[in-house]
């Protein structure tokens, strides 16, 4: 057959082409004689590169028909799409021709030749609606260099093979390869080289607490780089971006999946693999673990609304507030001093609540006539009858707010406090909370109460515009200030809780180098 492919070239060739009418003989001529003897020569050249089965393909048409009919009748795929423009219809109708192709195994869409995303909607749509298949081959060998391009950034971005009809021996006369020899060549995704690149970003939205972004991009690089440790470790990192994900989205419960998952995956290879990369964090996600998982039980008690229990159990409140503070000081670092700003009252609101509990009073649904009194120069309070106790508070918290304001505040006792309400009756009740090394207690619920005016004004509360910097500061330093207070009473090391709380960052790891990116 090679004999008969050299002749029949050969007389190919040797046609006269100086006339339109002439081109076009020697077109006929290729098309009828020599078309069928490249088809069987590329199949026997390629018959040992085929991989497996090719179930889809999708191609782009350009003038050129050759390369596509042996691309379709070499991997005969059960349904195809073409991907043509307006110029290259033709083509399109004599490959459906050659290939003898039915109206069910094919189909046709039309895209802008020089516009990519044409081309991108189009693989997108196809990939999807057939089903997101494994067995999809995308063959770029025709149509405009734009269309080329388009097709190959499509199927990298999907991860399916690319695959195009080359030649070494072009001629250029001719306008086609020499007969036979065309070859098939496979090309790799490009994240086999530039995927450390593709790592490195990730690290970078990591870096950020970006980590939604950084979930995205390492949950295809984990699946697509071909390096099996590497995988490995990206999907360690991968698990750590979830569990802070879902721990900035205060979705506890997921987190703690997540954190076990991580953890049992860090234990297992850990064994053999002790260089790996976040290796070095175990101890420190075992307690983030512990950690979420107290938060899970503050999900499950929320959930079957035991809110109260939440607040009287020291366990539970601790990894909740130093939550709200990290999650305040990542929304600083980010300069959304609003947010910062509304987590860090509710951190305010929490040793409110927290402090009150304490003294069987529930902010929610107030019941001063069980109220335990703590405080030493109190303690005979707690002998009184129910009333008593309530007439008692009634008075101190008159008092209290009889040197706060100005105006006639009257005796009453509300169901539901505020957050400047709840700090009165705790300094009625002399909590450690309230008290002052000089000068008079009210200031303090003076400074409280401007601390809430600066909060009210932000746009997530009552006001209209934002929080400045400055004015976010100086909110930061007072709950601070009064949160190290609330820790001291609770016998709480902060710094330490802080520590055990803090997002472990995969580049800050020993071994992160390892990785090579």
């Amino acid at each position: 057959m090679k004999n008969e492919l050299q002749k029949i070239t050969q007389e190919w060739m040797e046609l006269e082409r100086k006339t339109s009418k002439q081109r076009q003989v020697a077109e006929t001529f290729y098309e009828e004689k020599l078309m069928s003897l490249v088809v069987a020569e590329f199949q026997k050249n390629n018959k040992n590169a085929l991989k497996e089965k090719v179930d889809y393909l999708i191609i782009s048409v350009g003038v050129a028909y050759e390369p596509l009919v042996l691309s379709i009748k070499y991997f005969q795929p059960r349904r195809i799409l073409f991907l043509y423009t307006e110029l290259t219809e033709d083509t399109l109708n004599k490959v459906v021709r050659h290939c003898s192709l039915e109206a069910a195994q094919y189909e046709k869409h039309r895209v802008h030749e020089t516009d990519p995303i044409d081309i991108y909607r189009e693989i997108k749509q196809a990939y999807l609606s057939w089903g997101k298949p494994e067995k999809l081959y995308i063959d770029f060998t025709g149509g405009t260099k734009a269309m080329s391009a388009a097709a190959a950034m499509a199927a990298a971005m999907i991860d399916v093979q690319m695959v195009y009809i080359g030649t070494e021996q072009y001629l250029a006369d001719f306008r086609k390869p020499y007969p036979g020899s065309e070859r098939l060549y496979y090309i790799d995704n490009p994240l086999t080289v530039f995927g450390d690149l593709e790592v490195e970003r990730a690290m970078v939205l990591f870096d950020r607490a970006n980590f939604s972004g950084a979930r995205v991009k390492l949950g295809v690089l984990k699946e697509t780089i071909p390096d099996p440790e590497l995988r490995q470790q990206l999907n360690f990192i991968y698990l750590s971006a979830l569990v802070y994900e879902y721990w900035d989205a205060l979705d506890f419960p997921k987190a703690w999946d997540m954190i076990k998952k991580l953890n049992h995956e860090l234990e297992r290879d850990g064994r053999l693999h002790w260089t790996y990369v976040m290796m070095d964090y175990r101890t420190q996600f075992k307690k983030q673990e512990e950690i979420l998982g107290h938060l899970n039980e503050v999900a499950e008690k929320i959930k079957e609304k035991q809110n109260f229990s939440v607040l009287q159990k020291r366990e539970c409140m601790l990894p909740l507030m130093f939550t709200m503070y990290s999650n305040a000081c990542l929304r600083e670092q980010q300069e959304k001093y609003d947010m910062a700003t509304l987590l860090l009252y509710r951190l305010l609101e929490m040793i409110e609540q927290r402090r009150l509990a304490l003294y069987n009073l529930y902010v929610s649904k107030m019941s001063y006539l069980n109220i335990k009194f703590l405080a030493p120069d109190q303690l005979q309070n707690n002998q009184m009858e129910p009333a008593k106790k309530q007439e008692w508070i009634k008075e101190e918290v008159y008092q209290i707010k009889s040197k706060m304001f100005r105006n006639d505040v009257g005796k009453y006792l509300p169901d539901q406090v505020s957050l400047l309400e709840g700090f009165m009756i705790l300094s009625a009740l002399n909590d450690p909370i309230m008290a002052v090394q000089h000068g008079d207690p009210i200031e303090k619920l003076k400074r409280i109460r401007s601390m809430v005016f600066l909060r009210n004004n932000s746009i997530f509360a009552h006001g209209l515009g934002p929080v400045s910097r400055q004015d976010f500061l100086r909110f930061k330093l007072f709950v601070v200030e009064l949160f190290r207070e609330f820790c001291k009473i609770e016998k709480v090391n902060f710094d330490q809780h802080l520590q055990d709380i803090t997002w472990l960052n995969p580049t800050k790891s020993v071994y992160y180098s390892k990785l090579g990116v």
